[in-house]
């Protein structure tokens, strides 16, 4: 998670963090034992537990960083299974706790706190027809409509929504232009564009600016709201088809061809993804590319996050089908 915030951007609940981190921890001794859940957990730097998996002291200029590193940790290990565990630790604890800690933690029960959306869009009846099929499903909310990127940018640090669905053409530029401003203010929001177009210069546009999303106004209203959900559970919102052309494309292009054209990957994230791809460790990659293990652990969700894959598994799985491994590695 990005742009994270102190404890003093949630007065009275410092307390709620030491039982949130302890929580998770116990949950995992509980399938691990305590002993590996405290190796794990000890990874995370300045947290400190005792031997029976209470927190101590954890890095309260940067609270929730400590709370999604922590579950990160378990998720390298245990997979998509580690957020079920995480979501059954903390939930007992959401009544008594500021329900925004959960929501910018990543802890929110997504049947019970509804996802807030901005809409950005110009055409107006298709903007309130879209709000008024949003507001028809429980965990979605629509928290505000504007019909252009000023706009977008004037109210974004205000509302705070989780997910922002914008058209691709607006008035003062183009969706891949508001989502880099977007992110720019507030990197944890989601987006998703929408388009009456399938070019791939708007498509790859829209995923070096950081899109979550790229999807046909065709579609029809289920596809949408499972593909919004599936953006907030950090899936990536496209078609199969569009999926496959990104994946074509990433294959075509060599490294050094890839950071010429423009794709997101930096050249430290190649050597990252070219590591990942030889099955390496977060620890085994830090010594080899002389960098600390929280440095690789942000390449490696930073890859994630450009490429639109779930997990370092299939960033690697891609990379050796691909044949990236072996062009990267020549460098």
């Amino acid at each position: 998670m990005q742009n994270l915030k102190s404890s003093q951007d949630f007065p009275g609940v410092g307390s709620s963090f030491q039982e949130i981190i302890t929580a998770i921890v116990k949950r995992f001794a509980r399938l691990a034992g305590m002993p590996m859940a405290l190796r794990i957990a000890r990874k995370v730097p300045r947290l400190l537990l005792d031997d029976d998996g209470n927190v101590l002291d954890y890095d309260t200029e940067d609270p929730l960083g400590t709370v999604t590193f922590l579950i990160d940790q378990y998720e390298v290990l245990y997979g998509e299974i580690a957020r079920t565990l995480v979501h059954q630790a903390t939930q007992p604890l959401a009544a008594f706790t500021d329900s925004k800690l959960f929501r910018e933690a990543g802890l929110s029960d997504e049947k019970n706190v509804p996802i807030r959306v901005l809409l950005v869009d110009d055409h107006v009846l298709f903007r309130e027809a879209l709000a008024a099929l949003l507001e028809t499903r429980p965990n979605l909310k629509v928290v505000g409509q504007v019909d252009c990127i000023r706009d977008a940018l004037a109210v974004i640090e205000k509302i705070m929504p989780d997910l922002v669905l914008m058209n691709i053409v607006l008035s003062d530029g183009s969706g891949a232009k508001g989502t880099q401003a977007i992110l720019a203010k507030r990197p944890e929001t989601k987006i998703v564009l929408l388009t009456l177009s399938d070019e791939d210069t708007h498509l790859f546009d829209a995923i070096r600016a950081g899109a979550m999303g790229y999807l046909s106004k065709h579609v029809g209203a289920d596809v949408l709201i499972k593909t919004l959900q599936g953006v907030m559970r950090g899936e990536a919102g496209i078609s199969g088809v569009t999926a496959r052309r990104i994946l074509d494309e990433f294959a075509r292009l060599s490294p050094a061809l890839a950071e010429k054209e423009g794709t997101p990957l930096t050249f430290r994230e190649i050597e990252v993804l070219r590591e990942l791809a030889n099955g390496a460790s977060n620890q085994l990659i830090a010594e080899r590319l002389v960098i600390s293990e929280n440095t690789v652990k942000n390449h490696v969700r930073n890859i994630l996050f450009k490429l639109h894959f779930r997990n370092r598994h299939e960033a690697a799985d891609y990379a050796r089908r691909h044949g990236l491994a072996s062009s990267i590695s020549s460098l």
